[in-house]
């Protein structure tokens, strides 16, 4: 039988020698890194070296400019969009804006003329009493053919008495109306439909009739009148006319029924 007692006492001396043995035949892999780092290093700084004299000074690979100048062209502001101006008055909505717009006055000033007419008051300015039916509560503008609207209201706090102009897309006044009660000691209780502008352009003219008769038959309906105010003679005078001229170039609707009663004219209004 072995003696097992020895042998156990040898089992450690001999796990030590056989690592002692081994460790002989392994390569120092610390000593093999630093040969093989010290030999690269020679050759990494000569690349380094050649590729630096090869190269040159850095280029500018954006193309600034060294002023601060970035080459990008100023825009120009936009220009500002047409609106509701003497200039630019089918830009206009309504009545109102249209009356408010910088410059209208004077150009129904200009297309009107000087003098004075019996319209809503005994021998009043035409400019003031032509304003004065366009400034109170506005109606609907209305397209008439290709190039022109038609610009309609009423007297503020006398609503029966009207106005209309009408303008071309740039602006320019073709033609007025006024809708009124004839009115010198005292006013009539019809209509009559004084017409500014050229007696001879049918299509102005067909189309203020239609607006005054439209207007009439509104307001008709909604105050519910059964016997409105008819219009009893329509006149054309001639944009820029003198006074003078307002009692000529009359015609009368002869299917209309004469005016009956009167009524006293109001003060003129200034």
């Amino acid at each position: 039988m072995p003696n097992t007692g020895k042998l156990h006492l040898l089992r450690p001396l001999l796990g030590t020698a056989l690592v002692m043995t081994l460790a002989m035949f392994i390569p120092d892999n610390t000593a093999l890194a630093q040969s093989a780092s010290s030999q690269a290093t020679p050759a990494a700084k000569t690349a380094t070296s050649d590729a630096a004299s090869t190269s040159g000074a850095p280029s500018d690979a954006t193309g600034s400019n060294k002023t601060g100048d970035t080459g990008t062209a100023k825009t120009a502001a936009p220009a500002p969009a047409p609106h509701c101006d003497s200039d630019h008055m089918s830009l206009c909505e309504d009545t109102n804006e249209l009356i408010w717009s910088k410059g209208f006055a004077d150009k129904v000033g200009t297309f009107v003329g000087p003098g004075t007419a019996s319209w809503l008051a005994d021998h009043a300015s035409r400019i003031d009493q032509m304003i004065q039916v366009l400034s109170g509560p506005p109606q609907m503008r209305q397209k008439i053919g290709d190039d022109l609207w038609l610009y309609g209201a009423c007297r503020a706090h006398s609503c029966p008495e009207k106005g209309a102009v009408i303008v071309t897309n740039k602006g320019e006044i073709t033609a007025t109306a006024i809708l009124h009660f004839a009115c010198t000691k005292t006013c009539q209780d019809d209509y009559t439909l004084t017409i500014l502008g050229p007696k001879d352009d049918k299509t102005l003219t067909d189309a203020i009739k239609n607006w005054a008769q439209t207007t009439i038959d509104d307001d008709a309906r909604e105050f519910k009148k059964a016997s409105p105010p008819k219009i009893v003679t329509v006149e054309h005078l001639a944009p820029g006319a003198p006074a003078k001229d307002t009692s000529t170039d009359k015609s009368k609707n002869t299917d209309q029924a004469a005016p009956a009663n009167k009524k006293s004219a109001p003060a003129p209004t200034k």
